[in-house]
């Protein structure tokens, strides 16, 4: 993000036809095993191994108020969130009408979720694709 240009994108140079963004405060980090997230590592994620679908766990919503954590799918899997770190029967996602203790993207790359930490629940403030809320 360029204090002037705003968020500045950069075709790569090899010509392999990726695409980076320069500038983000933390970098984009790629997961590709299960993984429990912290509080700290909030910002962007791309998510998928390219063989199964992959549960990632997210920290404690009460532990990150405010915190973004925006994830992008690489592969074609249903990739899912879940926060097992809950207390059993939290709904810990929703986007104002569904609601669960676990999340999954839908299995087409590309697809996308914005969840925002309001300090009780995770918000989904944006997305790309479909989302299966389950879990209690």
């Amino acid at each position: 993000i360029d204090s002037v240009l705003g968020v500045v994108s950069v075709n790569d140079p090899a010509g392999a036809g990726t695409v980076s963004i320069a500038g983000l405060q933390n970098p984009v980090i790629a997961l590709t095993t299960a993984a429990t997230l912290s509080a700290a590592q909030a910002g962007a994620f791309t998510f998928g191994n390219g063989g199964s679908a992959v549960t990632y766990v997210m920290p404690l919503a009460s532990s990150c108020p405010g915190s973004v954590f925006t994830f992008r799918s690489t592969t074609a899997q249903a990739n899912a969130l879940t926060c097992s770190q809950e207390t059993n029967g939290t709904k810990a996602f929703t986007d104002g009408t569904n609601a669960g203790s676990k999340v999954a993207v839908a299995n087409v790359i590309g697809s996308s979720v914005s969840l925002l930490s309001d300090g009780k629940i995770f918000l989904v403030i944006g997305k790309s694709g479909s989302l299966a809320f389950s879990g209690t």
